[in-house]
């Protein structure tokens, strides 16, 4: 598969400690890409890494093939959008206003109708679009989870006049955050839906389950470092995850999928 988004050999510290300590990845086109790893393990460290919100100590991240310090701010926008752990509601914004805000890379090349029918489209895919009118403020955190998503994809829109740059790519840190459980699965089909289109997912998750039955690789963060990288099954054995998170676990079989299920003992 293609790489699109690319660590290579990346460190990143505070003061004396280490937070990431030469980590390789590759998210490619057409998967999603899972990080998982304990609380404190650098995931979200390494997110800000590859989104260019941070710079790194040692080594380099490459979005599709150059290095991220040889593209401009206005340049990525129009080839990934993040989603940070914690977003910021700007006050007085309408669900509508907020997903608006995706197409800012767009504006001077797109009219007004057509950036709200690219919001729309990603409002409805995301099942917010009753939400256009209502202020961002007085959603819960769940709803406003899904209106910063459906931002992500509406950015995600490249104008049809306009020449293909590759795959778009999700950079989405705990998408899942303060979902239930049928928009924690709605959302995670969605991930798929645009990994099915020829995009790149990174995307971290905490529920080890939930990244078995949805993702297509993972990678398996401890103290900064990578120690297992590969397929659900490859990297979900009761012995990596025993010795990564210090707790027994069995691995089951989805019964309609045959991927691995992470159950404590």
């Amino acid at each position: 598969m293609t790489a699109v988004l690319e660590a290579r050999g990346l460190s990143v510290r505070r003061g004396r400690s280490e937070v990431l300590d030469r980590v390789s990845l590759a998210a490619s086109a057409g998967r999603v890409t899972a990080l998982i790893g304990p609380n404190g393990a650098g995931k979200s460290t390494l997110l800000a890494a590859l989104s260019g919100d941070l710079a790194p100590a040692e080594g380099e991240a490459r979005l599709h093939g150059r290095p991220l310090s040889a593209w401009t701010a206005a340049e990525m926008a129009q080839v990934r959008a993040v989603l940070p752990q914690q977003t910021r509601s700007a006050f007085g914004f309408t669900g509508l206003e907020a997903v608006l805000l995706g197409r800012s890379p767009w504006w001077d090349l797109e009219g007004e109708a057509a950036a709200l029918d690219a919001a729309e489209a990603a409002m409805r895919k995301v099942g917010v679009l009753h939400f256009a009118g209502r202020s961002i403020e007085r959603l819960s955190g769940g709803e406003r989870q899904r209106v910063h998503l459906a931002r992500c994809l509406a950015q995600g829109l490249r104008p049809p006049a306009l020449p293909r740059q590759g795959p778009f790519v999700y950079l989405l840190d705990e998408p899942l955050e303060s979902l239930d459980l049928a928009h924690q699965h709605a959302i995670l089909r969605i991930l798929q839906d645009l990994a099915k289109e020829g995009q790149a997912v990174l995307v971290v998750l905490h529920d080890l389950s939930l990244a078995g039955l949805y993702a297509d690789h993972l990678v398996l963060l401890d103290r900064g470092r990578v120690v297992a990288d590969g397929t659900p099954r490859q990297v979900l054995t009761s012995g990596t995850i025993d010795r990564v998170y210090g707790i027994p676990v069995h691995i089951l079989e989805h019964p309609g999928s045959g991927r691995p299920l992470v159950v404590a003992r």
